[in-house]
């Protein structure tokens, strides 16, 4: 019979590897070489090594117990995977096979990888009395990520900081990744630190993460973060249910408003460039009526915008992407793509909304939120390959999937003139 401290040490040293898992794979997404060869041989090198780092763990949970797998709201995944489709059938019209071949390569690694690793959760959650969080595990990913960027600003300031309106003012984030990227994933991490309060016995070093994440959200610079910042405490604080609670933090948001409108929203004093969304709105416009009436239907192909490399706005700079996921896709994969988009959002939304998990609703919310306020201005769940997809994976899978340890059936009573029929135990996922 295993001893409770037995189960806790099998819980670290599980967290403990899928923690190492994690940052390789955030990591992964990054520029990690001013060589692009390089860089591109690095990042399909980290991927597949985790996922099939990842798969022998899950295949040896399920050569260790007797597992069964099962789907729950596959809506969701068959939507999904209808999206995948549509974006291997434009390789027959894409203006960039190459580049869409790599991207749909790229995309379809990521929901298997996506797929082994919350089916790993599950599994270990099933036979295990002492459950791993997947809250617990990306805050813990994300302060280590963080924390390699804040030894990096000092260590290497010219790759860790990114230099814009006209070298006035420096962005966390640089050559390594992008500031709105950087800053989403800083949010995730608050927002995990939130879902954690009501687990962790750790408060203390929970408001410790939860200060070094807005300290480094601040250096990012990122507009749509810090938006994504607030509506994360707004929520948290709409369930928590404390009044006095609610009516401190609240003053608190209200009170730093000017100190952050000031620092992050009207960066350099330039109020034209907030009013256009450094751009966006033009380059949006220009795409939706030059570009979008050439290819209505089906578009350019899998993460394609023009039939060229880049889109040559004439009111805006040029871009290789929409910086919005939905634009993204009615650029790429045209309308039929957008409703495949749009049908597989609400199936992913319906199982969020509907089910009774409070647990499971508080971790999907607080992942939800940042990626998809991310997507409005920048890569996105639908858009070039990049972390948030691999967020937004994991509510799918959190939802859509289930692992279920099999009872094995007694044959004590058969002595008796009685049997047992086969059942099986349905654990509620465990965020």
């Amino acid at each position: 019979m295993r001893t409770p401290a037995g189960t806790v040490d099998q819980k670290s040293t599980m967290a403990a590897w899928l923690i190492v898992l994690l940052v390789i794979r955030i990591t992964s997404y990054f520029m990690l070489s001013e060589s692009v060869p390089v860089t591109q041989l690095l990042k399909v090198t980290m991927r597949l090594l985790v996922t099939g780092a990842s798969f022998i763990i899950l295949w040896r949970l399920f050569q260790k117990n007797t597992l069964t797998f099962a789907f729950e709201y596959p809506l969701a995944i068959f939507f999904y995977l209808c999206y995948l489709g549509l974006g291997l059938a434009s390789l027959l019209w894409t203006s960039g096979f190459a580049d869409s071949l790599l991207q749909l390569l790229m995309d379809i690694e990521t929901l298997v990888f996506c797929l082994i690793f919350m089916g790993i959760i599950s599994a270990y959650n099933s036979t295990h009395s002492k459950n791993i969080r997947l809250s617990q595990l990306l805050a813990n990913t994300i302060l280590v990520i963080i924390i390699c960027f804040i030894a990096g600003m000092y260590i290497a300031p010219e790759k860790f900081y990114r230099l814009t309106h006209g070298g006035e003012v420096a962005r966390l984030g640089g050559f390594i990744i992008n500031p709105n990227e950087l800053g989403m994933l800083i949010v995730t991490g608050f927002a995990m630190c939130c879902t954690e309060m009501k687990h962790s016995v750790r408060k203390g070093w929970l408001l410790i993460m939860m200060a070094l994440f807005i300290y480094t959200l601040l250096l990012t610079g990122s507009r749509s973060s810090m938006i994504g910042l607030f509506l994360i405490i707004l929520f948290y604080l709409r369930k928590s249910g404390n009044l006095r609670l609610q009516l401190a933090v609240v003053t608190c948001m209200v009170l730093s408003v000017p100190f952050i409108v000031s620092q992050v929203f009207i960066k350099a004093g330039d109020l034209s460039e907030v009013l256009s969304m450094t751009g966006r709105i033009p380059f949006w416009k220009d795409l939706l009526t030059i570009n979008f009436p050439k290819e209505p239907i089906f578009g350019y192909g899998f993460m394609r915008i023009d039939y060229n490399d880049r889109f040559e706005s004439l009111h805006s700079y040029a871009g290789e992407m929409t910086h919005n996921t939905f634009i993204q896709v009615l650029m790429n994969l045209g309308l039929a793509g957008l409703l495949i988009v749009v049908l597989q959002m609400a199936c992913t939304l319906h199982p969020m909304i509907t089910v009774k998990d409070a647990d499971r609703k508080l971790l999907a919310a607080g992942i939800f939120i940042p990626v998809i306020i991310n997507s409005f201005t920048e890569f996105g769940i639908f858009g070039e390959t990049n972390y948030g997809i691999m967020l937004y994976l994991f509510i799918v899978f959190m939802y859509g999937m289930k692992v279920n340890k099999a009872q094995v059936p007694s044959y004590t009573g058969a002595k008796h003139g009685t049997s047992q029929k086969n059942q099986t135990f349905r654990p509620s996922f465990t965020p």
